[in-house]
């Protein structure tokens, strides 16, 4: 499912609009801009500010893109990544992101659960490692 998601070009028109708007907007924040200054900043209209503040719609045009991103002071990066490796990587960040809400969850007050060890597999049933861990320990134990 997650495959067929990623292989549609308007999710990734929509993760580039979502990076850009959230500069934006911490531009203007940092620089404590109202909308005029910050159109006139970038040289669009106040209306297209708005529309990008209250709607989130962004859907420039490359070129305008990196002008914009030059504008605030950031520059544009863009690499490619097999899919594979990209939707591996995803995986490996959402076990991770599994795990430590679980170790957030025993840290709480609860004396009446123990957990000795818990391991993390990808759906290929292979350990997950983590930096400087081999793959015989646990990824999280708590008792």
């Amino acid at each position: 499912m997650r495959d067929k998601i990623i292989s549609q070009p308007g999710y990734w028109v929509e993760q580039i609009n979502g990076i850009l708007y959230d500069a934006i907007m911490d531009y203007m924040e940092t620089h404590n801009m109202k909308r005029k200054d910050l159109a006139k900043h970038l040289g669009i209209s106040k209306g297209r500010v708005s529309q990008i503040i209250n709607d989130g719609e962004i859907n420039f045009r490359l070129e305008k893109i990196i002008e914009i991103s030059l504008k605030l002071g950031m520059v544009p990066h863009f690499s490619l990544e097999e899919k594979a490796e990209f939707l591996a990587k995803e995986e490996i960040h959402l076990i991770k992101k599994e795990i430590n809400d679980m170790a957030d969850f025993f840290e709480s007050d609860r004396d009446d659960t123990k957990v000795v060890q818990l391991y993390a597999s990808t759906k290929s049933n292979t350990i997950v490692e983590s930096s400087g861990m081999n793959v015989e320990e646990p990824l999280a134990q708590t008792c």
